[in-house]
């Protein structure tokens, strides 16, 4: 646990003068080493930033929309009274 705030503090310090186009670089490798760890699908994609759009397009289709949302929020307001 304590090399895991180690290395938490570590990348704060590094990270906390970068430029955000570089911050959102390093985030995108970050979830690109996480999807690479749990899928094995990362293997066909020739680069990382390809593979993180793939994930990111996959999740999107995934999340409610707040139109949605609000659609059955009132659905399930309406089936409780």
């Amino acid at each position: 646990m304590a090399i895991a705030v180690k290395y938490k503090k570590e990348i704060m310090n590094l990270t906390k003068d970068l430029p955000e186009s570089r911050l959102k670089e390093l985030i995108d490798f970050a979830e690109f080493l996480k999807a690479k760890k749990e899928d094995s699908a990362f293997m066909q994609m020739g680069d990382s930033a390809a593979y993180i759009r793939k994930i990111r397009t996959a999740e999107a289709k995934r999340v409610k929309t707040g139109k949605r949302f609000i659609e059955e929020l009132i659905k399930w307001q309406k089936l409780r009274s």
